[in-house]
């Protein structure tokens, strides 16, 4: 009889909890890659204090403080209940009305998560991370 726990390190069940964002990188073209978080802070204080819930029966909530969801929720875009599946390191959310996102998911240890996603416009390659602490 084995007594140890078994425990499922698979990204569906790391990504089960609360979680609030700790950095987020921009960089552009070859140019350094900048947290954008502290400024970002500077205008929409609150922006630390909105997290994401992902349940472990597929469902995505996002809880944005009263004090700036005006100005949050257009880039947030998550306060109702959503959608997400974790597959080949990408996450795809689904909101209410069928429109998805889909980024790149890495985990490093139990706590700490990041979304990538990468565009190119006029031959320049933007890649923006989001980095969150597990709560």
């Amino acid at each position: 009889m084995n007594c140890s726990k078994s425990t499922d390190d698979s990204p569906s069940a790391q990504i089960v909890g609360t979680w609030k964002i700790s950095n987020l990188y921009a960089k552009e073209g070859t140019k350094a890659e900048i947290d954008q978080l502290p400024l970002l802070a500077t205008f929409l204080p609150c922006i630390k204090d909105i997290s994401f819930t992902f349940k472990s029966n597929g469902e995505l909530t996002g809880s944005i403080p009263d004090a700036c969801k005006s100005e949050v929720e257009d880039y947030v875009g998550i306060a109702a209940t959503s959608k997400y599946e974790v597959k080949d390191e990408k996450l795809t959310i689904t909101d209410t009305d069928g429109s998805q996102t889909i980024v790149d998911l890495s985990f490093s240890g139990k706590s700490q998560m990041t979304w990538s996603t990468s565009e190119t416009k006029a031959g320049i390659t933007t890649t923006t991370r989001f980095v969150f602490a597990k709560q």
